[in-house]
C-alpha cells in the first residue's frame, strides 16, 4: 500500500511499520535505541524553536518601549502572550504525561540518567487507552489549535476593510497549514480505525512500546512549538502594518527657512503633528485666524525686510481625544542676513554622515567666487568639485561647523554630524513577507542598502538562515558568510519549499564608514 504523500504521515506511518515488525522480531534493543535517537532529535528541535520564539518575545518587548511601535505593539503583543500561554500550558500537560509513563514503566535514575523499561506494552496502553488519557490529549490539541487560531479576531477591525479581508484569508491559511494534526493516520496492515479520539488514541498508543510512545508525544510537543513560532511571527509582523488611531498629538510650527535676504520669501507652516480630523485646530499667526489646509495645516507666507533677526508668534488650539481643547504658543525665529553674506546648501540631507563624501553648495553672495574659502571644523578637508560644489567627508559624529571666508570675513554654519542609519536588509525588492519558492531560490543573496534618499553602499558580512514548515518539518539553520548563500545556508534554502518560513537573522554589515553593525531580520513565507 502507498504511503501518503504528508511527510509527517509518513513519518508516523513509518514508525508503525517498525512497531510491526518489533513484536515480530520481540523488540530488539537496536530498533529501542533507534527510537531514543529519534526522541532526542525532536528535543534539540523543541529547544531550538523555544529560543527563536523567546527572541520574538523579547522583541515584543522592546517595540511596546519605543514611542514609535508601542501603540502598534499594544494591539498584537497581548494576542502573543495568550498564544505564548496556551502553547506552555499544552506542551507542560504532555511533558507530565510523559514523566508519568516513565513512572509506570519502571523509571529509575542512575548516576543523573534515566532508565526505564522501553519495551514496556502496558503503561502506555494503561494511560492512555484504558484510562482516557488518550481522548483528554486529543481534545487538548483539537481545542488548542482552534483556541491558537482564535486569538485573530477580524471583527476587532471593523474600520479598515482591507486589513481585515487580508486578516480573513490568513485565519484561512493558518487553518489549512497549522502543524496540529489530530487526523488518524492510514494504516498500512490494513487495519482501519476511526477518525475520532478512539482511533486516534489506539492508533498511536495501544499496545506501543514505552519508547515508541514517549516519541510520539515528543512529536506533538514538537507541533505545538512549531505552531506558537507561526503564531507569534505572524503577530509580530503586523507591527507595522496595521492602521492606528492617534491618541498622541504634537502641535508644531516652522519657517521654511531660518535665514533669509531681502525680498525672499518666508513661509510658516503650522498644524498638529499626527493629524486627525478630530483634531480640528485653529491656528493664528500675529493673531490672525488662518485657514486649513486638507493635512491640518495652515501656511502664512511674508516677504523678509530689513537685516537682522525677527519672530513670529504662532498659537495652535485643538481638540484632544477625550474632548478637552489643548493650546500651545510658539515663536518661529529667522534671520535677515545682507546681501554679501556667504550661503551653504546641504545637496543630500539635513546633516553631514561620518565616512562619506557628503556634497554640499557653497556661495560667496555678491562675493566673487575667487575670494571665497571654505574649511570645515576638526581639521577635516574640503575638497571643490569645481564651481560652487564642495564635499565633505567628517571622521567623527557630534556638533561641527562649516566655515566660509567671503573675501576675508567669516561666516559659520553649524552642521550637525551622525553616523549613517542603519540600512534595511532586502532579498531583491523585499524586506518580508510572502514570496515564491522559485523565486527566492533565483535572486540567491542577501543585499542592504538605506532606505533613504542618501546613497551609502553596505556589505552584508554574515548572516544566519533558519527554516521550518513545508518539506522541512523541523527547525533547521545555517550560518552564512557573505551575502550570496552557499555552503549549508545553500543546501536549506534549496530543501526549502512552498510552505516554509524562511528566517534571516543575526545580519551583520559593514557601511563605508567601516562600521561592523547588526540589522534587523527579515521573515519570508514561501509559496
Amino acid at each position: 500500500m502507498g504511503l501518503p504523500k504528508e511527510p509527517r504521515q509518513k513519518m508516523v506511518n513509518m514508525m508503525y511499520l517498525v512497531l510491526t515488525a518489533m513484536l515480530a522480531l520481540n523488540v530488539s534493543s537496536e530498533i529501542l535505541n533507534a527510537f531514543k535517537v529519534v526522541n532526542v532529535s525532536i528535543a534539540n528541535s523543541n529547544a531550538v524553536i523555544t529560543e527563536k520564539n523567546n527572541s520574538t518575545y523579547a522583541s515584543f518587548a522592546e517595540k511596546l518601549k519605543d514611542d514609535q511601535t508601542k501603540a502598534k505593539a499594544a494591539i498584537w503583543a497581548p494576542k502573543a502572550e495568550e498564544v505564548k500561554k496556551m502553547s506552555a500550558d499544552l506542551f507542560n500537560y504532555i511533558e507530565n504525561l510523559k514523566t508519568e509513563m516513565k513512572k509506570r514503566s519502571k523509571l529509575e535514575i542512575k548516576d543523573g540518567v534515566e532508565h526505564y523499561a522501553e519495551d514496556n506494552l502496558d503503561a502506555p496502553t494503561a494511560m492512555m487507552d484504558k484510562e482516557s488519557k488518550g481522548k483528554e490529549l486529543y481534545d487538548k490539541l483539537v481545542a488548542y489549535r482552534k483556541n491558537v487560531i482564535g486569538v485573530l479576531k477580524p471583527e476587532e477591525f471593523a474600520d479598515n476593510p482591507k486589513f481585515q479581508a487580508d486578516l480573513k484569508k490568513e485565519i484561512e491559511a493558518f487553518n489549512k497549514n497549522l502543524p496540529i494534526n489530530v487526523n488518524v493516520p492510514k494504516s498500512q496492515s490494513g487495519k482501519e480505525y476511526s477518525n475520532d479520539a478512539k482511533g486516534w488514541t489506539t492508533n498511536y498508543f495501544h499496545m506501543t512500546p514505552t519508547v515508541a510512545a514517549m516519541t510520539i508525544l515528543s512529536k506533538f510537543q514538537n507541533d505545538v512549538k512549531s505552531s506558537e513560532a507561526q503564531m507569534v511571527d505572524y503577530l509580530h509582523s503586523q507591527i507595522g502594518t496595521v492602521k492606528i488611531v492617534y491618541d498622541q498629538f504634537q502641535a508644531i510650527a516652522q519657517a521654511n527657512t531660518s535665514y533669509a535676504m531681502p525680498g525672499d520669501a518666508i513661509e510658516i507652516t503650522a498644524g498638529v503633528g499626527a493629524f486627525s480630523a478630530a483634531a480640528q485646530p485653529k491656528i493664528f499667526i500675529n493673531g490672525a485666524a488662518q485657514t486649513l489646509n486638507p493635512d491640518g495645516t495652515a501656511k502664512w507666507k511674508t516677504t523678509a525686510g530689513g537685516a537682522g533677526d525677527h519672530a513670529v508668534d504662532v498659537r495652535i488650539e485643538y481638540a484632544k481625544p477625550d474632548g478637552s481643547v489643548a493650546t500651545v504658543n510658539k515663536k518661529v525665529n529667522y534671520t535677515v542676513g545682507l546681501p554679501s553674506g556667504a550661503s551653504v546648501f546641504l545637496e543630500k540631507m539635513n546633516v553631514l554622515y561620518v565616512g562619506v563624501d557628503n556634497p554640499l553648495t557653497v556661495s560667496g553672495g555678491s562675493v566673487g567666487r575667487e575670494k571665497v574659502k571654505v574649511s570645515f571644523s576638526g581639521g577635516v578637508p574640503v575638497t571643490n568639485k569645481g564651481g560652487d560644489s564642495y564635499s565633505i567627508k567628517p571622521t567623527a559624529p557630534g556638533q561641527a561647523k562649516v566655515i566660509v571666508s567671503a573675501d576675508g570675513k567669516p561666516y559659520e554654519f553649524p552642521m550637525r554630524v551622525k553616523f549613517l542609519p542603519p540600512p534595511t536588509a532586502f532579498v531583491g525588492a523585499k524586506k518580508s513577507g510572502t514570496i515564491s519558492s522559485a523565486e527566492l531560490k533565483a535572486i540567491g543573496a542577501v543585499i542592504a542598502k538605506l532606505d533613504s534618499d542618501f546613497e551609502a553602499p553596505y556589505k552584508v558580512v554574515s548572516y544566519k538562515v533558519g527554516a521550518v514548515g513545508g518539506p522541512i518539518q523541523i527547525y533547521a539553520e545555517a550560518v552564512n558568510n557573505g551575502n550570496r548563500w552557499s555552503g549549508p545556508a545553500e543546501s536549506l534554502i534549496s530543501r526549502s519549499g512552498p510552505g516554509t518560513r524562511l528566517f534571516f537573522d543575526a545580519i551583520q554589515v559593514v557601511g563605508p564608514d567601516g562600521r561592523q553593525q547588526e540589522i534587523p531580520s527579515m521573515v519570508f513565507q514561501l509559496k
